[in-house]
């Protein structure tokens, strides 16, 4: 069996796009070998004849495979990765061609709100990067009475994703040496404005809001390790926002 059968990257790759691993042995085995029959892709792939029969065909309805009559016996091509990603494309298309009649369903009247949890630091990040399924330009709301630092690269590497989206941020702290130092440090963020709120007005608070589209993440350090609840409410959004524009006035430079 050839080596690359056994190549991890080219496995997930096409796992990714919905294969099984004896479908991603059949359709690698088929492409090295270009056309040719059954008993050889049985050969080269490990998986037996009837199995590899029933496997080309499931690829031939998905677009992956086909095969045709020499006058002697039937010979089976795979689609080249070129052709696999044309149909990942028109795949992506497809969903996003629905995208707007299925975000109507999920905020319709009778649904309720989504809550999702996201645990430790990795999971605090993870909860963060769901910004960048917003369009660009949405604007980010923050308020709390304490940074949370997943990961200071992350976060690095999160402005300046935030910055090429093009997404501005507010953001309200209490008003503390370590939150001007910290917030303060890079002034030539021009997507970026910070106000300040007496520490004595979060008092015994200890967590963070982020408000972005329908979305809200409350973060908090949690008894063992911190985390991250995310409520996706248009009612609740609304209201959140409203909040923050109540401190924004409140708050000072």
């Amino acid at each position: 069996m050839a080596t690359t059968l056994n190549n991890e990257n080219l496995t997930l790759a096409l796992q990714s796009l919905g294969l099984t691993n004896n479908e991603v042995k059949v359709y690698l085995a088929n492409l090295e070998l270009g056309a040719t029959s059954i008993w050889e892709i049985s050969q080269k792939s490990g998986i037996k004849r009837p199995t590899c029969y029933d496997i080309l065909e499931v690829l031939s309805i998905r677009g992956f495979a086909s095969s045709s009559n020499d006058g002697k016996r039937i010979i089976y091509s795979v689609a080249s990765p070129k052709q696999l990603m044309q149909i990942e494309e028109r795949r992506h298309k497809k969903v996003v061609g629905t995208f707007n009649e299925l975000e109507a369903l999920a905020n319709s009247e009778t649904e309720k709100p989504s809550v999702r949890q996201f645990i430790g630091k990795k999971g605090i990040e993870e909860a963060l990067n769901l910004v960048f399924l917003e369009p660009k330009g949405t604007e980010i709301l923050v308020y709390g009475s304490t940074v949370f630092f997943a990961d200071p690269i992350f976060y690095q590497e999160f402005t300046e994703k935030r910055k090429k989206h093009n997404t501005k941020i507010r953001l309200i702290y209490s008003d503390t040496a370590k939150h001007r130092e910290i917030l303060l440090r890079d002034n030539a963020d021009e997507l970026r404005e910070i106000k300040f709120i007496p520490e004595s007005d979060y008092q015994d608070i200890h967590s963070e809001t982020c408000i972005f589209g329908d979305t809200m993440t409350f973060t908090s350090p949690g008894e063992s390790e911190p985390y991250a609840l995310v409520i996706e409410s248009r009612a609740f959004a609304l209201a959140e926002r409203q909040r923050f524009e109540m401190l924004w006035q409140m708050a000072k430079k």
